[in-house]
């Protein structure tokens, strides 16, 4: 069975892991999505370690973002693609950019003609149901905006990225559980050293690197 959809935490470390599970011959072609990190001052480590990590596998790249797109310019860009990768970054900017102009359904159709998916961490996380549960109070700003929390619906569950991670761990303790913490979705835990892969027919895995 054809795996269509890979959930990353931090695609840099598991990427090389990911070509193993798809035709990567063939599907070299990617449109690198990385309008999440639009809202983030300074450096952004976490989509240039990608980025370099995937030129050096021999993926071919276009960065480029969907902020200011209409759905058409959108649709007119991933034709020419293999594979859409979605970055991290800001979970409520890239759902609020998504709603601006219909991407939850272009990459659902593109996924359906044969496309493969890769998101990392925000990424991973829209692909998902819901958003709320990964709500941040510091990006009041952008959740406050959304129309809905609805996510892009290509898998049941939701991800929650960098699990065990040192930074990350106040705001996991202090915020983010009491948001996860109800029986309304099927959450999944992922360190930056896991990924999902997932299969035409909806089943999935927890891969290891």
């Amino acid at each position: 069975m054809r795996n269509n959809i890979f959930l990353t935490s931090d695609a840099a470390t598991v990427i090389h892991d990911v070509i193993k599970h798809f035709d990567f011959e063939n599907n070299k072609k990617v449109l690198f999505v990385e309008t999440s990190g639009e809202t983030h001052q300074g450096e952004r480590r976490w989509i240039d370690d990608a980025t370099e990590k995937m030129q050096q596998l021999g993926f071919e790249l276009e960065n480029y973002t969907i902020t200011g797109k209409t759905e058409s310019e959108i649709k007119s860009a991933i034709n020419n693609a293999d594979i859409v990768y979605v970055a991290g970054g800001n979970t409520a900017y890239l759902l609020n950019k998504s709603q601006e102009n219909n991407f939850a359904k272009i990459a659902r159709d593109f996924i359906a003609k044969g496309g493969i998916y890769i998101g990392q961490s925000a990424g991973s996380i829209v692909a998902g149901p819901n958003i709320y549960p990964l709500y941040k109070s510091q990006q009041d700003k952008w959740f406050k905006s959304l129309n809905g929390f609805e996510g892009f619906h290509l898998v049941d569950f939701i991800v929650i990225p960098h699990f065990g991670h040192a930074d990350k761990k106040d705001r996991f303790f202090n915020h983010r559980f009491k948001h996860m913490y109800n029986d309304k979705y099927k959450i999944m835990l992922l360190t930056d050293k896991q990924y999902v892969r997932v299969q035409e027919d909806g089943m999935y895995k927890i891969e290891e690197v």
